[in-house]
């Protein structure tokens, strides 16, 4: 079927679920030498396959006989592909369509699927839709922002989180200790001398950790959120970081506040 004037390719969504005949017959056409100008794309969730997968144990084979097997992971995108992925989309010229791919961005965390997904949610609730006076898309950016994230993305925010810098890590843990809304007087108090990055809080904002509530309030996009980050402290260090955190916050009190 392949050759050189009409090179073939093959794409195979959700191998993790992929039966043992279908990867005989995946391993069968990559390693046969009589097939040429051939590519096969094949996707599945990693966190779904271990070594000892059908999977991974045919993509062994595959390697063993000489066949040069890419992995390739597909992760976020970041805040100018998302705005360049919506304006293409909506048909909208970038700059107008910013202030919602930003939104966006923040609530799915930059996963492609959860952009669609939630791209798809606000047409069906007419935060998004086609004004045909107008003749172009419009949204409503302030009931967008106020929407709340989805279990999905809440999830991958929160596994995310153990994968981030150590710096990163201590000020959500930090943050976790103050409680679902705070001020960023306090997050400085409680760190003290704790190195967690000059623009922590805005880089949170950013990756959709935190969001603003006006002047230096911050609280958590979601409880979940907050709950993650508290776990990444050890069961047995939680209350001597709540009494450090709370003899920070008093010895920083002016005696006319006691």
């Amino acid at each position: 079927i392949s050759c050189r004037s009409q090179p073939l390719v093959l794409v195979l969504d959700d191998l993790q679920w992929a039966d043992k005949m279908t990867l005989s017959v995946i391993r069968m056409l990559m390693t046969d030498p009589d097939i040429h100008h051939f590519l096969l794309l094949g996707c599945y969730r990693e966190n779904e396959v271990n070594e000892s997968h059908m999977l991974s144990t045919n993509l062994n084979d595959i390697r063993e006989q000489g066949i040069n097997v890419m992995t390739i992971k597909v992760g976020a995108i970041e805040r100018e592909s998302a705005n360049a992925l919506i304006s293409d989309t909506m048909c909208l010229p970038p700059n107008l369509c910013r202030p919602l791919s930003n939104a966006v961005h923040r609530k799915t965390g930059g996963v492609i699927m959860f952009i669609l997904r939630l791209l798809a949610s606000l047409n069906e609730e007419g935060l998004i839709w086609y004004s045909i006076n107008l003749r172009q898309w419009m949204f409503d950016l302030q009931k967008i922002e106020r929407k709340e994230m989805s279990e999905d993305v809440v999830k991958h925010m929160t596994e995310h989180m153990s994968r981030l810098p150590v710096q990163i890590q201590l000020g959500l843990k930090l943050c976790a200790c103050l409680g679902p809304t705070f001020e960023a007087m306090i997050l400085e108090k409680a760190r003290k001398n704790a190195d967690i990055g000059d623009d922590f809080l805005s880089s949170c904002v950013e990756d959709g950790y935190l969001l603003t509530e006006g002047g230096s309030s911050y609280k958590w996009s979601h409880d979940q959120v907050q709950q993650a980050a508290y776990e990444l402290i050890p069961l047995q260090k939680r209350e001597k970081i709540h009494l450090l955190i709370g003899s920070r916050l008093l010895l920083g009190l002016p005696s006319s506040e006691m």
